[in-house]
């Protein structure tokens, strides 16, 4: 195509000012030809692969139909020249249409341009448009609250309003100090979006709460050509904390341990949080998860029992997983200790028998406690029958006496046959006791086995049926088979040693309960090897110590062995010697 034209169309066109990215046209041709152009404008195009489009309305005046090709040709700044679209178009005669050629993205850009419309006669039409480079501009920016810790977002929209498509950086700053300004070290972060001309995105950049303080906070999201700002609210996380707490600090063993505890939430947001009670007992582990709301508070209750805990101190420790309080706990107790127990070493059955005890309390708790006075009655030397027992209140440090008796007119409770013979006795408080021993005789005429007085100027021997009374309150005949061998050993061993008199002379049987706490059993039913060996050799010598000779007894022990074979203790003997001393010492029972 000849351009020749274009420059003289240049030349004659009139030229109207306007805004960027407007057009001027002025529309060409003498009356004379057969097609014109009328109409014409530069459009914007919403395409994203056209920079703008020139529309026309093309009127045929010949009589006619004609056939013609019309080119749309631009001119840059620099005044180079190119054809960007073209169309062949027929018309009747006299038929008017519409025509619209572009161009395209990747033939033009951003800049001040003259465009020509014509055909092979000449140019139709001329105008000028003009292109924008891209241009991001923000809008919209939004922050939700966020909560420290977490992470927040600051979404905003981005418009492109240049005519071509292009790639922006858009920054987040966030006014971190608080000074008003944004400093470049203040950038969050960074998006790029690409955008075609004339279009929206939504970006959202990401904010790390980590290292900021609760508060609120300006930030600014800005592009090269256009910037907003907006406020971030970041929240305390929620921190349930132990606002205060109450716990008792001294008690006395068995009261009840009492506490309170009250949690305040110093979070603004929603929280939940289990609060534990540590003590010295499981009677102290108690836990309770709470939900609080911001800000929120609420207060609890606990207790727990003291019944197990020793006078002491003890820690007592209330915690959640953020905090903790702790209280020493003190439980103080009553000790109630009895002493100086004292009672007839025998007694008269027609006679009211008579006891009393100090009791103090060494504990340091003052306290009420029924103390009671037993006596043994069914020959098991463990007092378990209640003849009286007092009400004592005694402050820590005090003491008193308590005496109890045992009737002579009491024969509802306690008979002649209850009574008669040797019992152990005891006083009790619940933390002590003391025992001791009576001997309760009665009236008797005559033995039924009595012996003779030796003539030599020795004390009598004490008969078998003395023995008997004394001791168990019968005759001789009336004791069992064991029994009577026990009595027959202590009046053959008779003088007793270092004025002891019979009521404190004591069987084996008896030595192994009361003196080494064995629970053997009695009466015919005792056996004495049924007793560890070496213990029984320590009842042996206990027995022995009784009596002035070795004469009537049934049991040598191995030192007696010893010393009776070989003229020394058995321990002082070789291995093979106190084998054979324990072999003899078996060889008694196997008899």
């Amino acid at each position: 195509m000849d351009v020749s034209w274009i420059h003289t169309a240049v030349l004659l066109m009139v030229v109207v000012g306007g805004v960027a990215g407007a057009s001027s046209i002025a529309e060409l041709g003498s009356s004379g030809e057969s097609m014109t152009a009328e109409g014409t404008e530069a459009v914007k195009s919403n395409a994203s692969d056209v920079a703008f489009e020139v529309r026309t309305t093309l009127n045929n005046t010949d009589a006619a139909s004609v056939t013609r090709t019309v080119e749309l040709v631009v001119e840059d700044e620099e005044g180079s020249s190119f054809t960007v679209d073209e169309r062949t178009v027929t018309l009747s005669a006299g038929e008017t249409r519409s025509l619209t050629l572009s161009a395209p993205t990747d033939a033009v850009t951003a800049g001040r341009y003259s465009y020509t419309l014509g055909d092979d006669t000449g140019p139709l039409a001329t105008g000028t448009v003009s292109l924008d480079r891209p241009a991001f501009l923000v809008s919209d920016a939004r922050a939700e609250p966020v909560v420290r810790g977490e992470t927040g977002t600051v979404a905003v929209t981005v418009h492109n309003r240049g005519d071509f498509r292009g790639m922006r950086d858009v920054d987040l700053l966030l006014d971190r100090n608080h000074d008003g300004t944004y400093d470049a070290d203040e950038t969050v972060a960074t998006r790029a979006p690409l955008l075609w001309a004339g279009s929206d995105t939504s970006a959202t950049f990401p904010v790390g709460t980590d290292g900021l303080e609760p508060g609120t906070y300006t930030y600014r999201v800005e592009a090269a050509e256009s910037a907003q700002e907006g406020t971030l609210v970041v929240k305390r996380p929620a921190t349930v904390r132990i606002e205060g707490a109450t716990m008792t600090a001294d008690v006395v063993r068995g009261d009840r341990f009492n506490g309170s505890v009250t949690l305040t939430n110093a979070g603004d947001v929603r929280g939940s949080e289990t609060v534990r009670l540590d003590g010295p007992t499981e009677a102290f582990d108690w836990t309770r998860s709470v939900t609080l709301a911001g800000n929120g508070t609420t207060t609890l209750g606990f207790a727990a029992g003291t019944d197990t805990l020793a006078r002491g101190n003890y820690s007592i420790a209330l915690s959640t997983s953020n905090d903790s309080t702790s209280e020493t706990l003190r439980v103080r107790e009553s000790r109630f200790v009895v002493d100086e127990l004292r009672g007839p070493g025998s007694a008269d059955v027609d006679d009211d028998i008579r006891f009393t005890a100090t009791v103090w309390n060494a504990g340091d708790a003052a306290a009420n406690r029924t103390v009671e006075h037993r006596i043994d009655l069914d020959g098991d030397d463990d007092p378990e029958t209640v003849v009286e027992n007092r009400s004592v209140d005694l402050a820590p440090g005090e003491r008193t006496t308590v005496a109890f008796a045992i009737a002579a007119d009491d024969r509802e409770r306690f008979d002649d046959r209850d009574l008669l013979g040797t019992h152990v006795y005891g006083v009790y408080s619940g933390d002590t006791n003391e025992t001791g021993v009576v001997v309760v005789r009665g009236y008797y005429g005559g033995s039924s086995s009595s012996e003779s007085s030796s003539s030599n100027g020795e004390p009598d021997p004490v008969s078998r049926d003395v023995i008997s009374q004394e001791k168990y309150g019968r005759y001789y005949a009336e004791l069992s088979g064991e029994t009577q061998e026990q009595v027959t050993e202590l009046h053959r061993r008779q003088p007793f040693a270092d004025g002891l008199v019979v009521t404190e002379v004591l069987t084996r049987e008896e030595i192994a309960r009361q003196e080494f706490g064995l629970d053997v059993e009695r009466n015919d039913a005792f056996e004495f090897t049924s007793i560890e060996v070496e213990t029984q050799q320590e009842i042996e010598a206990t027995f022995d110590a009784q009596f002035e000779s070795d004469d009537g007894d049934r049991i040598d022990s191995w030192d007696e062995l010893a010393r009776e074979r070989f003229g020394s203790d058995y321990e002082e003997l070789d291995d093979d010697r106190q084998e054979t001393i324990e072999k003899t010492y078996q060889d008694q029972f196997d008899l």
